[in-house]
């Protein structure tokens, strides 16, 4: 049986990856019930409200149905949404053959925003990973972006549901009131910061202009984890090239084969 987004009994319903297609050449594009807001610009303009930005690849959208975090955060005003898989990006190139749409992903908006904040002399908070990686990436960005003011806190460890975990949200509140950030980039693993999120949301109005849920984008910035080379990343294999470095994530990568027949049948 061919794979869908669809909630799990008992949650609210959402669209399924079977959404009907749309081939217009105008209006919001969509990878089944994910708006794909942010097709070519970074980054988003200022509103009132701080926003939070997702890159979508297909581990996250298969995550869909077991979290009630991401199904709020994609019906919300506030959620921003671009293409980081080369996979969704394939699909939804095929969908939407007249649309201009780059691919947009974490491990490379990371630059991008600290680049703009440099320039434009606004401040950018690390939050996430581990404390000895997150020190990396803030010496490295400063390196590679001279006036960057640029902070990182990595919290402790903590389980979703768990103690510890309102105790990382107290704490990186902390943080984030110290340092007084425009842009937050969070690198707590896709399911965490979709939470954090959804939970801090609102009280980061007025102070922060966006969260970023880059994922291991950090570790990528300081050089603990390396990034696929590009012809990797153009043929659609750069999440093995991440199993070669880390054999613990194997497991991951071939439960996100499970998105390879919804794709070939266009049920997207």
């Amino acid at each position: 049986m061919t794979p869908t987004l669809s909630v799990a009994a008992g949650q609210a319903a959402t669209p399924s990856l079977t959404a009907a297609r749309n081939d217009h050449d105008v209006g919001p594009l969509h990878f089944g019930p994910f708006p794909i807001t942010e097709t070519q610009t970074f980054p988003p303009p200022t509103a009132a409200q701080c926003w939070a930005y997702l890159t979508l690849n297909a581990e996250i959208a298969l995550s869909l149905s077991d979290n009630p975090a991401l199904q709020q955060l994609i019906r919300s005003t506030r959620v921003r949404i671009s293409v980081d898989g080369q996979w969704v990006w394939w699909a939804l190139r095929r969908k939407y053959p007249r649309r201009a749409l780059a691919k947009l992903s974490g491990s490379d908006l990371i630059h991008r925003i600290a680049a703009h904040c440099a320039v434009q002399g606004q401040r950018l908070l690390l939050l996430g990973s581990s404390a000895h990686a997150n020190a990396l990436a803030v010496q490295a960005l400063r390196q590679r972006h001279p006036g960057l003011d640029v902070a990182g806190y990595a919290p402790p460890r903590y389980v979703l549901d768990g103690a510890g975990e309102g105790v990382m949200i107290d704490t990186s509140l902390e943080a984030i009131q110290a340092h007084r950030p425009h842009y937050v980039v969070l690198g707590l693993g896709a399911e965490k910061e979709q939470r954090f999120a959804l939970q801090t949301l609102p009280s980061l109005d007025g102070i922060v202009n966006g969260l970023f849920c880059f994922g291991g984008a950090i570790d990528l910035a300081g050089g603990e984890v390396r990034r696929a080379p590009a012809l990797w990343q153009r043929t659609g294999v750069e999440g093995l090239y991440r199993v070669l470095q880390q054999p613990s994530r194997a497991g991951r990568f071939f439960r996100v084969l499970r998105v390879v027949p919804v794709l070939a049948a266009g049920h997207y």
